[in-house]
């Protein structure tokens, strides 16, 4: 279970495994709904998926996502399982043998057989792609070329499999794919999906439009296949430049992939070496930098031979542009950044100073938390943020906004907030028997979502919120009961003696509970 929680903090802070879609419709319509759109559904191959799901602005969905292997097991975004294996591990390349006997099998004609193969074989192939091609043309005077041409091309279309699509698009992208028309068109369609966008961005580099091709793709995917886009487009005219400047770092995963590649892209000295920059332009170039400088998943600035030099012409635009957010976020973590880099010019710091407690960005500050943003930048700038954050919660769909919880400190404003959630949460309907199934944070899980941030806040404030933790308990959602039980261990810690209602729940759990890791956590609160 440990492996597993990790997992899932992979996938929810790289992947923002998924998107609070707004939706004004009871959660048993939703079920509903998306049970009918399974049935009908379920018969379609991958491609028609795809195909069927193309909005009229040719884009996916926001919330589109294709069928899951394990339906029960941890929530990956799209691209998200590759995207990780890219960029956060050592890269080593996997066994290919069971894929040289289904390439052979394919090469004899063998359709139907290396087809039922390739769907029982359990393999990821995006360990395996480079050492697969390497010997398909190592061996290629070995390998009837036409047949897997043949069989590659047609299996796009009619596959239920997402590895199968992503080795026939690898396959593709080493044979001439690029004169069939018809097959560069389904390509077209399989890009769209995060899942496949990086396999067909191979296949479009080899097209005489290759890069008007890219930044078509690049414009309508936004999780990883943005990320991956990106890397491939080149900079060939004003238009990708300002767009890549505006959009290159904005995915559903994190702006940090893109960054060090977008501010080299466009060279963005020089875009703060312009003399008349706009306010919108400048917080473009602000998301940039907050992007560079989160180096949490990825090296950004640090990686840029030039970063003073950056840093230098930021601060002297911002000392008269800075107005926003992502502003003011920016120069908060540039101080930080600068602090910890004691090779950059240590007056620089004084320049951040300046405009952060300036009154005009304090006056800012405060009109952006009336609104419901900026607590962070409040919090560092020593702004009181508690009355503001209740006041926000109250007045506006509280659901929307469960992460600002979070800017709440004082203990009296803490219990204000667990009676406001107490009042207004369904508490009885978060209930049920325990499942090993995660929250799938959607728009039909902003309840459990609310409930599951709150008591996970709540480790500091002994003995706060104990029908919420009661609440978690019984939730079918693992991870929410473990968020629970993690409250109360911290609780027990600080000297707190378990009620005998809390007590009562967690017999009554242990009983039930099917996570094995978690029920040695609720024998242990006991003792």
């Amino acid at each position: 279970m440990e492996i597993l929680k990790k997992i899932i903090f992979i996938s929810i802070l790289l992947v923002g495994a998924t998107l609070f879609i707004s939706c004004n419709k009871k959660s048993n319509d939703i079920s509903k709904e998306k049970e009918n759109k399974q049935l009908e559904t379920k018969d379609l191959s991958i491609y028609e998926l795809i195909k069927n799901s193309i909005q009229n602005n040719g884009e996916l969905p926001e919330d589109f996502k294709l069928p899951p292997k394990d339906p029960n097991g941890v929530p990956w975004a799209d691209g998200a399982m590759d995207g990780v294996y890219i960029y956060h591990t050592v890269g080593n390349e996997e066994d290919i043998e069971p894929l040289k006997n289904i390439v052979f099998q394919i090469s004899e004609g063998k359709f139907e057989e290396a087809e039922t193969n390739l769907d029982k074989l359990d393999f990821s192939m995006v360990s395996r792609t480079n050492s697969l091609l390497s010997w398909i043309i190592q061996e290629q005077k070995q390998i009837n070329l036409n047949n897997l041409y043949e069989f590659t091309s047609s299996r796009l279309v009619t596959t239920k499999n997402i590895e199968v699509i992503k080795f026939c698009l690898s396959v593709l992208a080493i044979m001439n794919v690029e004169t069939d028309a018809e097959t560069i068109e389904k390509v077209k369609i399989l890009a769209l999906s995060d899942e496949f966008t990086l396999y067909c961005l191979n296949i479009f580099v080899k097209l005489e439009n290759s890069n008007e091709e890219i930044f078509e793709i690049a414009k309508k995917v936004k999780g990883w296949g943005r990320v991956h886009s990106i890397g491939y487009l080149e900079v060939t005219n004003d238009e990708i430049k300002e767009w890549i400047l505006e959009e290159g770092c904005h995915n559903y995963v994190l702006p940090a992939y893109t960054a060090y590649t977008c501010a080299k892209k466009i060279n963005l000295i020089e875009i703060l070496n312009d003399g008349k920059i706009s306010n919108k332009k400048f917080n473009d170039i602000s998301y940039l930098m907050n992007a560079l400088l989160d180096e949490s998943a990825i090296t950004g600035i640090s990686a840029l031979e030039d970063r003073e030099l950056l840093i230098e012409r930021y601060l002297e635009k911002a000392k008269t542009l800075s107005s926003t957010e992502d502003d003011y976020r920016a120069l908060i973590t540039l101080k930080e950044y600068i602090k910890n880099n004691k090779e950059i010019n240590n007056n620089l710091i004084k320049i951040c100073d300046e405009i952060l407690n300036s009154e005009k960005t304090k006056n800012k500050i405060t009109e952006l938390i009336k609104n419901g943003t900026g607590y962070d930048i409040a919090k560092y700038l020593g702004i009181d943020t508690d009355e503001y954050v209740l006041k926000y919660l109250e007045t506006n769909n509280f659901l929307e906004h469960p992460y600002i919880t979070y800017y709440i400190s004082k203990k009296e404003n803490i219990e204000k907030l667990v009676l406001f959630i107490e009042k207004n949460l369904p508490l009885e309907k978060l209930k049920g028997l325990p499942t090993n199934k995660f929250n799938q944070r959607t728009a039909k899980d902003k309840e459990f979502t609310f409930l599951d941030t709150i008591i996970r806040n709540l480790g500091n404030y002994i003995g706060i919120g104990e029908n919420l933790i009661i609440c978690a308990l019984n939730s079918p959602y693992v991870d929410i009961r473990y968020g629970a039980v993690n409250t109360l261990e911290s609780w027990k810690e600080k000297g707190y003696i378990l009620s005998n209602e809390i007590i009562e729940n967690i017999k009554k759990l242990e009983k039930l509970e099917v996570d094995e890791e978690l029920k040695i956590k609720l024998n242990e609160l006991l003792k």
